[in-house]
């Protein structure tokens, strides 16, 4: 009886039913793909690589490249079209106002003369003299804008800084401050009434307010040639310098500078 059962459990348990799990199981366990390693650890990116590389941005440099750019002269292309326009611009104006000036000082001569004759003389007339001397005040101040015009005009010939046209916008802007407080007093000083000593009062105010006007008339002209000469070359300055426009009462020509 007990040999029997020997027999029947060494049967069993040698049996391929017990045996083939520990089998499959190992065999799972050899299967089973080893854990992956991370790769960011060893191999840096490149973008880190390049950040690394760059080196740190200097800002002195990016304000000294602006500063040499805005103290640059103009292209030549450009200098020679400025020059142009505010040359020309100054033709029309020296013209009118040497007009006025003339004919105007003839016509205050004729004027104070027949009141030196006497005061009840046709030509003697008050309103007619000062009125003579406004026209020629105006002439004298478009002589002096265009004089201003051309000084900026020969200016823009030439390749000059920025600064030279600082220095002309200064002088530009306080001999039109000087020319206009000037003009406003000799305004307020005009010799009121036709007395004994008119005429010799008259004559040294009319000269005294058109060197006025003359000063606030070429203040005014350096101004904006200067200002003019502080504009940075547009990108249709270089491709046309002059064009003609249809305009309402006629043909204009556009200067682009």
């Amino acid at each position: 009886m007990t040999l029997g059962s020997v027999l029947l459990g060494l049967s069993f348990v040698s049996s391929p039913m017990m045996s083939s799990r520990p089998v499959e199981r190992v065999a799972l366990a050899s299967c089973t793909p080893p854990p992956a390693v991370s790769s960011t650890k060893s191999t840096p990116r490149a973008s880190d690589r390049t950040r690394t590389a760059r080196p740190p941005a200097d800002p002195t440099s990016a304000t000294k490249s602006l500063e040499n750019l805005s103290a640059a002269p103009l292209p030549p292309r450009a200098r020679v079209r400025r020059s142009a326009a505010l040359l020309a611009l100054s033709l029309p104006l020296l013209a009118t106002g040497t007009a006025l000036v003339v004919l105007r000082t003839r016509s205050f001569d004729r004027q104070v003369g027949s009141c030196a004759i006497g005061p009840a003389q046709p030509l003697c007339s008050e309103p007619a003299i000062v009125a003579h001397a406004h026209y020629a005040a105006a002439g004298a101040g478009l002589v002096g804008a265009g004089l201003g015009l051309v000084t900026a005009g020969v200016t823009a010939a030439v390749p000059v800084t920025r600064r030279v046209w600082l220095a002309e916008a200064i002088v530009g802007g306080a001999t039109l401050t000087l020319g206009a407080v000037w003009l406003a007093a000799e305004s307020a000083a005009y010799p009121r009434g036709l007395g004994d000593d008119y005429v010799a009062r008259v004559g040294p105010w009319f000269d005294r307010r058109a060197v006025a006007a003359s000063l606030l008339g070429a203040g005014l002209g350096l101004t904006l040639g200067a200002g003019v000469g502080l504009l940075p070359p547009s990108r249709a300055a270089r491709r046309s310098a002059w064009r003609p426009t249809l305009i309402p009462l006629g043909l204009g020509v556009v200067g682009r500078f």
